[in-house]
């Protein structure tokens, strides 16, 4: 009996030690796992809205992932 409690502490021990060294991505800590992401409308990638250039064209707010990306939509849609 005492056998089995002790496996079952190491056990659990060994789990802990796994989660603290090797965490998890999907879980979820502090603001940037909460990113939203936004789509550039010139070249249809996903970017960070708090890294993403916003510009305004045509009485419309984007999201661009470059300056460039951002001048070419808005010389395409004068």
């Amino acid at each position: 009996m005492s056998r089995l409690l002790l496996f079952g502490l190491v056990v659990a021990v060994f789990i802990w030690l796994v989660r603290t060294f090797f965490p998890s991505s999907n879980r979820k800590e502090g603001a940037d796992a909460t990113k939203e992401m936004v789509k550039d409308p010139n070249c249809e990638t996903y970017v960070p809205q708090s890294e993403a250039i916003s510009k305004t064209v045509r009485g419309t707010n984007y999201f661009f992932c470059s300056e460039k990306c951002a001048e070419e939509y808005s010389q395409k849609n004068v």
